[in-house]
């Protein structure tokens, strides 16, 4: 099932996925903090520590996931915040 205008709370020091399923599209805005983005292909977090940098105000708007990422098959959209404050994110996906 699709985030429609979801807002999701992202804790300091984990992972949020802010995709509920596989998508294919995807609208998001920072609304608070900054976070670092990264996907993936399934439901299984990022290792890595940092991605993609979005400040409060910034975001995609209906971006196909191809047009986001090189990674084959990403489905999921995943942030943490990045500068020890939780981040909040609003969520639009398809």
């Amino acid at each position: 099932m699709a985030q429609n205008q979801a807002t999701v709370v992202c804790p300091v020091g984990v992972w949020t996925q802010l995709t509920n399923s596989s998508v294919s599209e995807a609208t998001f805005q920072v609304q608070s903090s900054t976070v670092y983005i990264r996907f993936t292909t399934d439901a299984t977090a990022p290792t890595e520590t940092s991605g993609l940098k979005y400040v409060e105000g910034e975001g995609e708007l209906q971006k196909l996931m191809t047009d986001l990422t090189s990674l084959s098959s990403a489905s999921r959209i995943w942030a943490i915040p990045a500068n020890g404050r939780r981040a909040i994110v609003v969520v639009d996906t398809n």
